[in-house]
């Protein structure tokens, strides 16, 4: 069976439900994948290291899902129906573009970067439901299943997603050329969590030095909208990260702040958990 994720469990009596996901931090390609797109070019949609940014979250009873397999082999975070069907070999009423497939990055990207296609051929509807069914649905079977199983045990549940951003938007951007804050907290325009976690957030970085805005370009993509359900308890934002504060962004190498950032996130999960246990009234230990 093909591992295509890992999960990182707090110790029982510590668990908390608080769930952070970091779907785009797998390098991994299968050894038959076949593409136009260089290593290097590949690597710029890696959100590099951000699973080891954020481990330290499970110290605090939250669970770490993190994907082991490249973006642009398969997005997880795009729906299992936004195909491009200019990628495919023939039409399929199975395709479901958004904006995202619009822009080449869709469940299947077109682009690696601006003007550099991933493909040279068309692909068959078959292999993308081939890598669908292998790589796509365990991934998000498996933080289903937690986020109803913490839902079930504390009746709220709270998930991050956690990503990582060029310093500037590119053409393939709805930002294109801007220079992006320190950290950008995407609720979905408020829709997608419980305000006063999204708050805490915002104030602990803010706190620790960082510029943060919200929803602006990243609102939250699909693992946010499509497993938020805040009037039941169920809350879900995106924390994107800017790689310039931590890494090379040319050499794809963490940078001499690496060691700052990743003690400032270990305290923002800190914060995080303090809030839900103060708000559900658990044990603080």
């Amino acid at each position: 069976m093909i591992q295509t994720y890992s999960v990182t469990e707090p110790k029982d009596q510590r668990a908390i439900p608080l769930v952070f996901d970091s779907p785009h931090s797998g390098i991994q390609l299968p050894v038959d994948f076949s593409c136009c797109a260089t290593i290097e070019q590949l690597k710029t949609g890696w959100d590099a290291f951000v699973d080891e940014l954020w481990e330290g979250a499970v110290h605090h009873g939250a669970v770490l899902q993190k994907a082991h397999y490249s973006r642009m082999f398969i997005d997880l975070n795009r729906a299992s129906d936004d195909i491009d069907p200019m990628l495919l070999a023939s039409p399929s009423s199975e395709c479901k573009p958004t904006l995202y497939s619009e822009r080449g990055m869709g469940l299947i990207r077109r682009f690696a970067l601006p003007g550099v296609a991933l493909y040279d051929q068309a692909i068959e509807i078959d292999e993308i439901k081939i890598r669908v069914r292998d790589y796509y649905l365990p991934y998000h079977n498996a933080l289903n299943n937690k986020l109803n199983i913490l839902h079930e045990r504390f009746g709220k549940v709270w998930h991050v997603d956690c990503h990582s951003m060029k310093s500037k938007g590119n053409t393939m951007n709805i930002d294109s050329g801007v220079s992006r804050p320190d950290v950008i907290l995407g609720d979905n325009d408020g829709f997608a969590c419980d305000p006063e976690f999204v708050q805490t957030i915002e104030d602990a970085f803010t706190k620790l030095g960082y510029k943060v805005v919200r929803n602006m370009p990243y609102k939250g993509g699909y693992l946010v909208t499509h497993y938020a359900k805040p009037d039941v308890g169920r809350n879900s934002m995106q924390i994107e990260i800017n790689r310039a504060l931590y890494m090379n962004e040319q050499q794809f190498k963490p940078n001499g702040n690496f060691a700052l950032l990743r003690k400032d996130l270990n305290s923002i999960a800190c914060t995080m958990a303090d809030y839900i246990k103060e708000h559900l009234q658990l044990d603080k230990r």
